[in-house]
C-alpha cells in the first residue's frame, strides 16, 4: 500500500495575498510606529537613555556598538544584493540554478529599493535624532509637522536606515515562499525579526532613533518585499507550500 501524502496546497489568491502581506501586515506595523510615536512611547524611551549628568546618551560613541550596528550594517543589504545578482548572473551557466533566478532577482531589488527609497525619505520628515532633540542634549525643538518638502527642514532620521539594514533580511521568508522551502520561509522570518530588532536596539540605545523611526523601517522594507515577490508568489510553482 503506497504511503499517505498530504495534498500539494495551493498558491494564494491575489486578492488573499494582496489582503494579508501587501495590506495587513503593512498596516499593522505602520500603525504601530505611529502609535509609538503619538503616545510617547518614544519620548519615555529615549529620556530613560538620556544621561542628564552628561547631557548626552551614555551609549552613543560605545565603540562596539558603534562599529558594528552603525558602521557595518548598512553593508548588509548591499552585500545580500550583490550575492543574490551573482547567483542569478551564475544561473544562466548552472542550470540547477535557474529556478533561484527570479527570487534572486526579487531579493537584490528589495535590497536596493529598500535602502534608497530610506534614504529619499529622511530629506522630507522632520522627526529628529534624539540626541538632536533640544531636551536631550541637542539643538533642536520637537516638530510640529511630520512631513516637508523642505530639505533644511528634514530630521534626517525616518525612516531609520540601519533598522531597515536589517529588516531587510524579510526577503528570505519570501524568497523560501516562493520556492517553495518552508525551512528557508520559517527561518528566513526570524532572521529577518531578529536581525530588524538587533539594528533597532543599538541605534535606540545610541541615541540615533526614536522607535517608531525604526518600526516604520520595518513597514517599508515588508511592504517592498511583498510588491516584488507578489508576482513569484501568487500563481507561483512554490507558492503554497507551507
Amino acid at each position: 500500500m503506497p504511503p499517505l501524502t498530504l495534498p500539494a496546497l495551493r498558491a494564494p489568491t491575489a486578492a488573499s495575498y494582496l489582503f494579508t502581506h501587501v495590506i495587513a501586515v503593512t498596516l499593522a506595523l505602520a500603525g504601530l510606529a505611529w502609535w509609538a510615536n503619538a503616545s510617547g512611547l518614544d519620548l519615555r524611551i529615549a529620556a530613560a537613555l538620556f544621561d542628564p549628568a552628561l547631557d548626552d546618551f551614555p551609549l552613543r560613541a560605545n565603540r562596539w556598538l558603534e562599529l558594528i550596528g552603525h558602521r557595518m550594517v548598512l553593508a548588509l543589504p548591499i552585500g545580500v544584493a550583490l550575492a543574490a545578482v551573482a547567483v542569478a548572473a551564475a544561473s544562466y551557466r548552472i542550470p540547477a540554478w535557474r529556478r533561484w533566478r527570479a527570487p534572486a532577482l526579487a531579493v537584490a531589488a528589495t535590497c536596493l529599493a529598500g535602502q534608497m527609497l530610506v534614504q529619499a525619505l529622511k530629506h522630507h520628515t522632520t522627526l529628529p535624532r534624539p540626541y538632536d532633540l533640544d531636551t536631550l542634549g541637542g539643538y533642536t525643538p520637537y516638530p510640529q509637522h511630520w512631513w516637508t518638502w523642505a530639505r533644511a527642514k528634514a530630521g534626517g532620521a525616518l525612516p531609520s536606515g540601519h533598522a531597515g539594514a536589517g529588516y531587510s533580511m524579510l526577503v528570505l521568508y519570501f524568497a523560501g515562499w516562493s520556492l517553495g522551502r518552508p525551512a528557508l520561509r520559517w527561518w528566513g522570518l526570524a532572521v529577518g525579526i531578529a536581525a530588524g530588532l538587533g539594528f533597532s536596539a543599538v541605534r535606540i540605545l545610541q541615541g540615533a532613533h526614536f522607535l517608531s523611526q525604526t518600526l516604520w523601517s520595518a513597514a517599508l522594507l515588508w511592504l517592498l518585499a511583498a510588491l516584488f515577490f507578489y508576482p513569484l508568489i501568487v500563481g507561483g510553482r512554490g507558492g503554497g507550500q507551507a
